[in-house]
């Protein structure tokens, strides 16, 4: 009850946090040469003044596109762009990736970002090269430099970054941002043969000799590199087609009318669809590419600007008539990208070079193939909001979000038929090890579900700041196991989650079976110490929500008393400092029974207190439960079964044991004597208990 007067108190006077930089402090983050206009009324941005002219914009990437990060709270990062679109600095306001954080620490990251420099919002930037690009404000893909153990952080900041720019020059940059996105026509569906097809545009052809690749390279260090094609320079490099299958004439004609409704139906809404094929010497995908992955030798640019592509696994058969072709593949187009089928659009191939063995130089050259449609294939809809970023990311974990939601059905089918299910004790035992196997391996380390007090310390400054939590929406996979737990507190208290859907948990309890099965000495804890030690997680509980409210950029640092970071989300890839604290907690839990859980887990703690709004006392007793009978008792590990047979379901972890013994003839004991000795023995031990103590 102190608790929680103390944390309203707190709750009451803190006041609202500062959701962005003050006119000072975006100040000092201007690029030379540069001073701060006021504040732009139509998008968060300020304006960049040179001259006595608006020459660019300074702003916030948490403003504009507040996309979560590898630890689920989003970065924000000072984008400072010209009015062409050319990128003056990129700078950290704040990051909470864990490898940033107590990893590699911030300066690996800073570093990264000064390589934005110069690049325009026209390029394609990617992430992941091992050299970087030659010609890196001159051409139309460009690849940074990546850190190690941190290509998914940063992939975000890039999408951030380039989201962000994006929505500004949309806003205040008219000239150089793409066009509202048009949609094809239903009714433009004739069938039309292969020759039709490409007399009409509708199919376009690149062909490139040896000659015309050679003559690109001329006067560079990579001329003369292709002995394949020097004999022979009107022989044919590549063959390459581009079509667009979203319009159903297009589409049917080049797949047929099921195909085209199967693909069409893959698509998510916005999405496009294009197909590429090839013959000759060179494959437009590489040697290194991955199926399902972003092309490195192909890339589409629409009005200047990028517009990535993906390729998507198929196994469809092109009809009749048209060229035998080595490579057919279909590329999908994100619908959040700013891209406008009916207007013009370039397809470019990639052709590298190579020169030097041990840091070998790359001549890169781009060959373009316009493609553009006639606009009486499209209609031009009004103009709409755009998809919001939370969405996205709901739509992008649908298989992630369809098999957790399978679990949870199952779940709680289990927990409805608890009874019926743990009575075969062995069977039992193995059904629950197997489904912690799957939270662990899928809900934790894949799916990267491991919930967390951090959550709950957001919720703390979100209240604090005026209670916004949209934050919670753009972790789908984390928003929809919190709904469940939440629901299953109030029907049977913390144990759901604790015991049956926490990844570290599971791991736990993994090592205890781990434990017994090498037969190590088992360390008991006597029940006076115990009963206070169960306490300690409710004063940790306490220091992480004071924390999260008097000093909120802290918060992440206190909240690693949870070992759920290094253990379940960065897989035991960090400093050596965080893998024994825990490394420790798993081997105690070799010789005890699961004690981060138990005695520690602010979480836990949470869950208990939220328990307390539990509407059933779902563990049945019966009279003789703790007089005379205490199997129950001793053999719950929890120790949450008082001696009086009680149930103390604020330490409850719902493993069902003692629900299994209350309905097994051959373990409970009144029903073993009654078994034994008849009815008459068994109701002088003790029926049903009308009521179970809380």
């Amino acid at each position: 009850m102190l608790l929680r007067w103390v944390l309203l108190l707190l709750l009451i006077s803190a006041g609202p946090a500062r959701a962005a930089l003050s006119e000072a402090e975006m100040a000092r983050l201007l690029p030379d040469g540069y001073s701060l206009g006021e504040k732009d009324k139509d998008v968060p941005a300020w304006p960049l003044i040179k001259a006595g002219m608006v020459a660019g914009y300074i702003f916030e990437t948490g403003s504009l596109t507040p996309i979560p990060g590898f630890s689920g709270t989003p970065m924000n990062l000072s984008v400072a762009m010209d009015d062409t679109g050319r990128l003056l600095d990129v700078r950290i306001v704040s990051q909470h990736e864990p490898v940033f954080v107590d990893g590699l620490g911030p300066q690996p990251f800073a570093d990264f970002l000064t390589q934005y420099r110069g690049l325009t919002i026209r390029q394609n930037i990617k992430i992941g090269s091992q050299y970087g690009a030659s010609d890196r404000a001159g051409s139309t893909s460009v690849t940074l430099d990546g850190v190690a153990k941190a290509t998914a952080s940063l992939r975000i900041a890039n999408l951030s970054i380039l989201g962000a720019a994006t929505k500004v020059a949309q806003v205040k940059m008219a000239a150089i941002a793409p066009k509202p996105k048009s949609l094809p026509r239903a009714d433009a569906g004739a069938v039309m043969d292969w020759a039709a097809l490409v007399e009409k545009g509708f199919v376009r052809h690149l062909r490139l000799s040896n000659a015309q690749v050679e003559a690109a390279y001329k006067g560079t260090v990579f001329a003369g590199l292709d002995p394949e094609g020097e004999p022979d320079p009107d022989g044919t490099f590549i063959h390459l087609w581009v079509a667009y299958l979203n319009s159903p004439g297009i589409g049917r004609s080049l797949l047929g009318d099921a195909q085209h409704a199967h693909l069409m139906a893959r698509l998510q809404p916005g999405e496009e669809a294009l197909l590429v094929m090839s013959s000759g010497r060179y494959s437009y995908t590489g040697p290194d590419f991955v199926p399902a992955t972003v092309p490195d030798r192909l890339s589409v640019r629409q009005a200047g600007f990028p517009v990535n592509i993906r390729d998507m696994v198929h196994d469809y058969t092109l009809p009749a008539g048209v060229p035998a072709a080595d490579e057919v593949r279909l590329f999908r187009i994100d619908g959040s990208a700013a891209f406008d089928p009916a207007s013009p659009w370039t397809l470019s191939l990639r052709v590298i070079r190579e020169k030097g063995v041990i840091r070998p130089e790359q001549g890169i050259q781009d060959f373009p193939l316009d493609y553009a449609l006639p606009p009486d294939l499209f209609t031009r809809p009004l103009v709409e909001e755009p998809t919001p970023e939370w969405l996205l990311a709901w739509g992008s974990r649908l298989p992630e979000l369809s098999v957790l939601g399978l679990m949870l059905l199952g779940l709680t089918a289990g927990l409805i038929a608890q009874t019926r299910l743990s009575r075969r004790e062995r069977l039992f035992y193995w059904m629950r090890m197997g489904f912690l196997a799957v939270t662990l391996g899928f809900v934790g380390i894949y799916a990267q579900g491991q919930l967390s007090i951090v959550t709950v310390q957001g919720l703390v400054k979100g209240a604090a700041r005026g209670m916004d939590f949209g934050f919670l929406l753009y972790d789908p996979i984390s928003l929809l196991l919190w709904a469940y737990v939440a629901v299953a507190s109030i029907i049977w208290g913390r144990g759901t989650f604790c015991g049956w859907l926490c990844p570290f948990g599971a791991l736990q309890e993994i090592a205890d079976a781990l434990g017994r099965l090498l037969r190590l000495r088992q360390m008991r804890v006597p029940g006076w110490l115990d009963g206070r030690l169960v306490l300690l997680k409710y004063g940790v509980l306490a220091v992480l929500l004071v924390t999260a409210l008097i000093a909120p950029t802290e918060a992440e640092t206190v909240a690693e008393v949870e070992p759920f970071k290094t253990a379940i989300t960065l897989t035991f890839l960090r400093d050596l400092p965080f893998v024994i604290y825990a490394g420790f907690w798993l081997l105690l839990g070799t010789v005890m029974f699961k004690p981060f859980c138990r005695y520690v887990c602010p979480l836990g703690a949470f869950l208990a207190l939220a328990g307390r709004l539990r509407v059933l006392d779902w563990i049945p007793r019966r009279t003789a439960c703790g007089s005379p009978c205490q199997l129950c008792t001793a053999r719950c590990r929890y120790k949450a079964i008082r001696r009086d047979g009680s149930i103390r379901y604020d330490e409850c972890f719902q493993c069902l044991d003692c629900v299994g013994i209350y309905a097994d003839e051959g373990r409970c004991v009144p029903l073993v004597v009654a078994t034994k000795h008849g009815a008459g023995a068994a109701a002088r031990i003790g029926g049903k208990r009308n009521g179970h103590a809380a």
